[in-house]
């Protein structure tokens, strides 16, 4: 029998499969360490060109190196310039706004400090006259100062021409007028509710008036100015206390001189 008839005969062998087989999966861990591999190092790759593109923060897509699959960072916008306030500055504008406390203190105690002279002033010419029992003298308030004279003192019961022995005491107001020519000053007549009904004086509005505007015109003769001085009758309609007594009915019965400074 010859070599080929042999080889026929002999039986098939399947061991090449195993050996194709390593073949085969040798190639494929081969192949999936390549893929391994390059997958790392693109990885490595984009986070550095990551990093690239936030470090230079660019315009939006401006600065990007290669195209990824996020936007790179905007970069901010950068705010007008505006002048810079400084605490300061805000601090000294409310100031100015708000009123000068030292200044409106000092100019307070200045007002004050008037008040008290013209007061001492009017206190001292009363004294020389004998008329501190007549004369009533009230605080300075609201930038007025009332002083207050019984009408007994200064007229006769259901007269208007005034006692001569109060002539001292007017002349008294009158000098402190003429010194002080930044004062005016309301003579006002008041009386009590007793009716009166005569042809001078039909009723109290008639004689508190005509009253006031006596002891005016002694002023404007002394060298008040007219435009200085007014005078107001009110009758019974002001009373100080209720007219019910004899007593009351004297308090009523008064010459009110208010003084208040000029604007």
């Amino acid at each position: 029998m010859g070599t080929k008839a042999l080889l026929d005969s002999e039986p098939e062998s399947n061991e090449w499969i195993l050996t194709y087989a390593d073949l085969m999966t040798l190639l494929l861990v081969f192949f999936i360490l390549l893929f391994s591999m390059s997958t790392l190092e693109n990885e490595k790759f984009t986070d550095a060109v990551r990093s690239l593109n936030m470090a230079l923060e660019g315009a939006k897509g401006a600065n990007s190196v290669i195209n990824m699959e996020h936007e790179a960072p905007v970069k901010p916008e950068i705010p007008q310039e505006s002048e810079e306030v400084l605490p300061a500055d805000n601090l000294a504008s409310s100031e100015s706004e708000l009123p000068n406390e030292a200044a409106m203190d000092s100019q307070n105690v200045a007002i004050d400090a008037e008040w008290q002279r013209l007061t001492d002033e009017l206190e001292s010419k009363f004294q020389i006259a004998n008329a501190t029992n007549a004369v009533e003298m009230g605080q300075p308030k609201d930038g007025k100062l009332v002083i207050r004279v019984k009408g007994s003192a200064l007229f006769p019961s259901g007269e208007a021409e005034f006692h001569p022995q109060m002539m001292p005491m007017l002349d008294g107001i009158v000098q402190v007028m003429r010194k002080n020519p930044q004062y005016k000053v309301n003579i006002q007549g008041h009386t009590d509710n007793l009716p009166i009904r005569t042809l001078q004086f039909p009723s109290n509005w008639e004689l508190s008036a005509v009253r006031a505007t006596t002891v005016l015109r002694y002023f404007v003769r002394g060298g008040v100015q007219p435009t200085r001085v007014t005078a107001t009758g009110y009758g019974d309609a002001i009373p100080l206390v209720v007219n019910n007594n004899l007593e009351n009915r004297a308090k009523n019965r008064r010459i009110e001189f208010v003084l208040e400074k000029s604007e």
